[in-house]
């Protein structure tokens, strides 16, 4: 469970599914999409904390992106509580480009997402890993599947092993889509949450944290 204290900073950083339109030099944007419901939420629960939210979300990012930026969009900024949501373009990228995953590949990516992890909890942060996800459409998307299942594997593992807050999304995206239709959760490409999408993470967001 996540502790919030007086000032808090959280931060908010992974690819366009936390940008949802926030635009990469717009400073306190928080975007359109779930960052912003959850923020909304906190800042109506907890008006006595005083608590400062950041969304440092870039679409199209991977992880080797998010380790280049990671002092200057994370740490320089001091945050008491992160989340980290990433993973799907390194899916989507190597597909797309024909690129095998191999157990080096995955090896690489444990370690590049060890060494986030690793900054944060020397600075005794609050870690929130937010696993990737995709809804069966379009029919490539199929192909995804048995490596979103791996890395939401890692992902586990990780949280695990760094005593961070899981928010697990695949399941509950897709029951929801196999419910409701699969584009009014993530539009027309399995990936993008539309604004109910959005919902459905900043609701899972908040089920996990106990916020």
């Amino acid at each position: 469970m996540i502790q919030l204290q007086h000032k808090n900073t959280l931060l908010f950083i992974g690819d366009s599914i936390t940008d949802a339109g926030r635009g990469e030099y717009f400073g306190a944007n928080l975007g359109q999409g779930y960052v912003n419901m959850i923020a909304g939420q906190l800042y109506r629960q907890y008006i006595p904390l005083q608590l400062n939210i950041l969304n440092q979300g870039v679409g199209g990012d991977k992880l080797t992106d998010l380790v280049t930026r990671w002092q200057v969009d994370c740490l320089d900024l001091n945050p008491d509580i992160v989340t980290i949501q990433i993973g799907i373009n390194d899916i989507w990228y190597r597909l797309s480009a024909g690129i095998p995953y191999t157990e080096t590949i995955l090896e690489q990516y444990k370690e590049n997402y060890r060494y986030l992890l690793k900054t944060l909890t020397q600075r005794e942060v609050q870690i929130i890993l937010v696993e990737p996800y995709v809804l069966p459409y379009p029919e490539d998307r199929l192909e995804w599947r048995p490596f979103v299942d791996t890395m939401k594997k890692v992902i586990a593992d990780l949280a695990e092993e760094y005593d961070a807050t899981l928010v697990k999304l695949d399941d509950v995206l897709n029951q929801a889509g196999e419910n409701l239709g699969y584009e009014t959760i993530t539009g027309a490409d399995g990936v993008h949450p539309t604004s109910l999408g959005h919902a459905f993470i900043a609701d899972q967001w908040l089920r996990h944290t106990g916020l």
